[in-house]
């Protein structure tokens, strides 16, 4: 499991990779498995050329668009907040392009491989075993089309919003952007979750009564059992985050029954 991390990513430089143009910020890594996340940076003014062709991974592929535009089929122009969630073996970059610099959060679910496929069939990502994954293929170009859903207290208040991106419907994996409002407080207090929380800042800012401040570039990964120190956020928040299964919410006062 990937130890819990925070980092800053404005305070990062960005470095090279073997693949001219291409740039990253190591986020987390799992050094059992490969999962990993990272901020990439590509940039076709330094030399970077996208896939000649479509292509695939042996693990799954999670996109979130930060800066910039590019696309893998022509036709689904990916910009700031766009989203793409590639299942394993799902050949997809039939027509990839970028015309300037663009950044990206990406994750994989295991050790990152790139498998050229030149016989690849029309335009439309499809499994190369012909498998259904329960996640499935998701593409989400155009941020304004999403649904989003309101949380209330116990007055009616709207205190955040969700925009669930994908979710496995089986093992609850999945990603969301979360709104959250300004003034917002965790109703649960100090408390932890069973399963890992990601969660990176893209607007805003959030606070916690440690006093701890995660502004608008900050990464968290929080394995499982990690208490928080009831999460805040005075001016308001937009946040993407991801979990591998359901986000419970246990008081930080029960940690000793889980530990064991």
């Amino acid at each position: 499991m990937r130890p819990y991390t925070f980092i800053d990513t404005n305070a990062m430089s960005w470095q090279d990779t073997d693949t001219p143009g291409l740039y990253t910020k190591p986020l987390s890594y799992d050094p059992e498995n490969g999962t990993r996340t990272a901020f990439q940076c590509i940039d076709p003014k330094r030399g970077y050329k996208p896939p000649h062709c479509a292509h695939y991974h042996h693990m799954d592929e999670e996109l979130l668009v930060i800066k910039g535009t590019f696309t893998f089929d022509g036709k689904n122009c990916l910009g700031p907040k766009s989203y793409c969630f590639h299942p394993a073996e799902t050949v997809h970059g039939f027509r990839s392009r970028i015309d300037d610099e663009a950044w990206f959060l990406s994750r994989c679910s295991k050790e990152l491989d790139f498998c050229l496929h030149p016989e690849a069939e029309g335009e439309t990502p499809y499994s190369l075993t012909g498998a259904q994954d329960p996640r499935g293929v998701t593409v989400l170009a155009d941020p304004e089309a999403w649904a989003w859903v309101d949380v209330k207290d116990d007055s009616g208040a709207v205190t955040l919003q969700r925009c669930l991106l994908s979710k496995h419907p089986e093992t609850g994996e999945g990603s969301m952007l979360v709104r959250f409002m300004p003034g917002w407080q965790s109703p649960h207090g100090d408390h932890f979750h069973t399963v890992y929380e990601e969660l990176f800042v893209l607007e805003g800012a959030m606070e916690n009564d440690g006093g701890d401040v995660y502004s608008a570039g900050a990464y968290l990964f929080k394995p499982p059992l990690t208490v928080q120190s009831c999460p805040k956020s005075a001016s308001g928040a937009l946040a993407y985050i991801n979990f591998c299964g359901k986000l419970d919410f246990v008081p930080a006062a029960k940690l000793g029954e889980y530990a064991n």
